[in-house]
């Protein structure tokens, strides 16, 4: 079964699913072979012939149908994944956000902490000056 070149950085979903038909093709062919032998036709040749020569159009409605499921399953993981990655990405934003906002809270914190001491060391200083 011929596989497409692994030398792109990623694959192509059509060159998967030429690779799955091929595959199935050649997996029909194997069964047509299978049942010739088990029925004990004489005509291996021909079946054999006939079997390497199956297009697109000749393999059988119930392997279509699979492989049009499988194409819709990886629709579907593919939409999933992207509304994932976009939600990751949502996340992160709001993450920053969060940290941005806590670092200022501190800061200010701080320097409520330092106007409070002020304050507090400004009372006593009065209180114990009268």
């Amino acid at each position: 079964m011929p596989l497409p070149g692994s030398s792109s950085s990623g694959l192509d979903w059509s060159d998967l699913v030429n690779a799955a038909r091929t595959f199935e093709a050649q997996r029909a062919s194997f069964l047509v072979q299978e049942v010739g032998v088990r029925s004990g036709v004489t005509q291996e040749a021909e079946s054999q012939a006939a079997a390497r020569h199956l297009s697109p159009g000749d393999i059988p409605a119930c392997l279509l149908g699979k492989v049009s499921e499988l194409e819709s399953m990886v629709k579907l993981l593919q939409d999933d994944l992207k509304k994932e990655r976009d939600a990751k990405v949502c996340l992160q934003h709001q993450i920053a956000s969060l940290r941005h906002d806590n670092q200022r809270l501190q800061q200010a914190s701080l320097d409520a902490n330092a106007k409070l001491q002020k304050f507090t060391e400004w009372v006593f200083n009065t209180i114990d000056m009268n």
